[in-house]
C-alpha cells in the first residue's frame, strides 16, 4: 500500500518545477512612480497623427509636395502663402489669412498664390476652409490645372476675390466650390484666358455678392461652367462672359446686381438655362446677348427687370412667356424650354 503522505509531497515537488521558471519571473507589482503628464496641444496631437507640415507664421512658401495646415490666424504684410509646386493640400482649419490693405497695383499682395509658369504648371493643389480678407488678390493662380478651391469665405480685398489668370499660358480643370466671395473692391471672381487659356472650369455652389464691380467675370474662356450660385448685390452684371465659347450658365439665383443679371458679348455657343434672375437695381436688362451668335437661352426666369430678354437673333431661345395666372398652351406657355418674364 502507497503512502498517502509520501504522493502528497511528490506532487507538490512536481508542480513547484513545472511552475518555478513562471512563478519567479514576475517581478516586482509595485508601481515605480506617480504616472507623468498626457496632456497634449492640438499642433502636437495633429504632429503624432497626421504627417501634415504646420504653417505658424507669414509669409510661406511651399516647395514640395504634401500637406500643410494653418493652426492659427496669421497676418502678413506681403504674400500670404506661396504654392510652388504641384500635388499640395493647404488646409486653413477655419483659420483667416490677412493682408495689410495697402497692397496695390503694381506692388500686389496675395492672399494665396499658386505661382507656377509656362515649362512648371501646378496641378493638384487643394485650398480649402478658412478666410482671406485684406490683400490685394484674395486668391491669385496662374499656370494652375485641375485643382480645386472649396469651403473659403474671400471677402474684404483691394481688388479681385479669386482670380484665375490663364492669359500667358493655361489655367484649366480647375474647381471653385462651397465658397463666399464678397465685399471685395473689384470682381468676385476672374476668369482670364487672353492669349492662352482658361478653359474647363467649373464654379459651383457658390455665394458671390456685394462686390464692388462684376460678380462673376469670364475673359476669352471656353468650356467653363457656372452652376447653382447665388450671385447677388455686385456693382455691375451679375455674370459677364467676354468673347467666350461654349460656356454654361445653369441654375442660379442672380438678382439685384446693377446693371445686368446676365450678358453675354461676342460670346458663341453658349448654354445660358434654368437661372432665375430678377431685381436689377439700375434698370437694365435681366439676360442680354449682343453680338454673338448660336447661343441656346433656355427654361430661364426674369422677373422685374427693366427690360428682362434682350437676346440676339443669330441665337436659338425658347419662346418668352409673359402671361400671368393660370399658364394655358398657348404663346408658348407649355413649351418646355420656354423662358417666363414678367
Amino acid at each position: 500500500m502507497k503512502n498517502p503522505a509520501r504522493i502528497r509531497t511528490g506532487l507538490v515537488a512536481a508542480l513547484w518545477m513545472f511552475m518555478g521558471t513562471h512563478v519567479m519571473g514576475q517581478g516586482s507589482l509595485t508601481p515605480p512612480g506617480a504616472p507623468g503628464e498626457t496632456m497634449h496641444t492640438l499642433e502636437e496631437v495633429y504632429e503624432r497623427t497626421d504627417p501634415r507640415t504646420p504653417i505658424s507664421s507669414l509669409p510661406y512658401t511651399i516647395n514640395e509636395s504634401g500637406s500643410y495646415y494653418v493652426v492659427s490666424n496669421l497676418h502678413s504684410t506681403t504674400h500670404g502663402i506661396v504654392i510652388e509646386t504641384s500635388g499640395v493640400s493647404v488646409d486653413l482649419m477655419g483659420f483667416s489669412l490677412t493682408g495689410d490693405g495697402t497692397s496695390s497695383y503694381p506692388d500686389n499682395d496675395y492672399g494665396i498664390y499658386v505661382d507656377g509658369s509656362t515649362n512648371a504648371v501646378i496641378d493638384r493643389v487643394v485650398i480649402k476652409g478658412g478666410s482671406i480678407s485684406g490683400f490685394y488678390y484674395g486668391l491669385y493662380c496662374e499656370y494652375m490645372n485641375n485643382s480645386r478651391i472649396e469651403q473659403m469665405v474671400v471677402s474684404g480685398n483691394n481688388s479681385s476675390g479669386v482670380y484665375l489668370n490663364g492669359r500667358h499660358g493655361q489655367c484649366d480643370g480647375n474647381t471653385i466650390a462651397d465658397c463666399t466671395i464678397s465685399g471685395n473692391d473689384s470682381y468676385g471672381v476672374v476668369l482670364s484666358g487672353g492669349s492662352g487659356q482658361c478653359d474647363g472650369n467649373t464654379i459651383a455652389d457658390c455665394t458671390i455678392s456685394g462686390n464692388v464691380s462684376v460678380g462673376v467675370y469670364l475673359d476669352q474662356c471656353d468650356g467653363n461652367t457656372i452652376a447653382d450660385c447665388t450671385i447677388s448685390g455686385n456693382d455691375s452684371y451679375g455674370v459677364y462672359l467676354d468673347q467666350c465659347d461654349g460656356n454654361t450658365i445653369r441654375e442660379n439665383t442672380i438678382s439685384k446686381n446693377t446693371t445686368k443679371g446676365i450678358r453675354l458679348y461676342h460670346a458663341d455657343g453658349n448654354r445660358v438655362e434654368a437661372n432665375n434672375v430678377w431685381g436689377t437695381t439700375g434698370g437694365e436688362y435681366g439676360i442680354q446677348t449682343t453680338t454673338g451668335t448660336s447661343n441656346f437661352i433656355l427654361k430661364n426666369t426674369c422677373v422685374g427687370n427693366g427690360t428682362n430678354y434682350e437676346l440676339d437673333p443669330d441665337d436659338t431661345f425658347g419662346p418668352v412667356v409673359e402671361a400671368a395666372g393660370e399658364l394655358g398652351s398657348a404663346d408658348g406657355a407649355w413649351h418646355p424650354w420656354a423662358n417666363f418674364s414678367r
